[in-house]
């Protein structure tokens, strides 16, 4: 008798038709609410709109989420977080933390105003600062600690900066959101907040206002 190939799962642990099929109706609402919030912004898009999309019953929805706010949740948190990767990828080629950090923020600050899920995440599906730190934190935190480590960055209490710098994002996304602050703008705040760091002022203002590597290609968001 021929052995069961390595991957295949016990019988038990096969996901039956009904888990399949309630898997896939779960990932069609999660896809047609994404490109309906994108397309129209959070507010233009009603639950009756994503029915229609996903081609399921009012009831049906209410079986997977109880609120609009639920299955939006779940996929602006994602594509904030793939933001997130991209600019991760960007930075990972460069040595300098400075730099590093200057290169995140700017694309940090022009890239998540411009998406409505990602603007709605921060600002409107709870509180700014926790939102922020799930979305772009982590890697923050990172960057500034390694700086911290190199002795790039003259801190004694990086939590402190990092609540200044949580709060300083939150500020200026909310400036660029309503078409109060100009990309030079952005670039003059981290340029400031590269001098929060102890970075020389001649040398901060050089490393804000270099030419902006671009961002890589938009890879999938939407949570599976």
């Amino acid at each position: 008798m021929a052995e069961a190939h390595a991957t295949e799962l016990p019988d038990a642990q096969r996901p039956g038709r009904v888990e399949r099929r309630r898997a896939r109706v779960h990932q069609r609402i999660l896809e047609v609410t994404e490109v309906l919030a994108r397309s129209r912004g959070v507010d233009g898009v009603t639950i009756a709109d994503i029915t229609e999309a996903a081609d399921i019953a009012r009831r049906t929805f209410y079986h997977y989420f109880d609120s609009k706010n639920a299955v939006l949740v779940p996929i602006a948190r994602a594509r904030t977080r793939a933001l997130n990767r991209r600019i991760d990828r960007v930075v990972a080629r460069i040595d300098d933390p400075a730099e590093v950090i200057s290169v995140a923020l700017r694309h940090t600050l022009r890239s998540m105003p411009e998406d409505p899920l990602c603007a709605w995440f921060i600002f409107h599906s709870g509180l700014p600062q926790k939102r922020l730190r799930e979305g772009i934190g982590e890697s923050g935190y990172r960057d500034v600690m390694r700086g911290i480590e190199s002795g790039r960055f003259a801190i004694d209490n990086p939590e402190a900066v990092a609540t200044l710098f949580s709060g300083a994002v939150i500020g200026v996304l909310s400036g660029r959101l309503e078409h109060a602050l100009s990309d030079s703008d952005l670039d003059d705040t981290v340029e400031y907040l590269l001098r929060l760091l102890g970075v020389p002022l001649e040398e901060a203002r050089d490393i804000a206002h270099r030419p902006l590597p671009e961002l890589g290609a938009e890879g999938a968001s939407v949570p599976s």
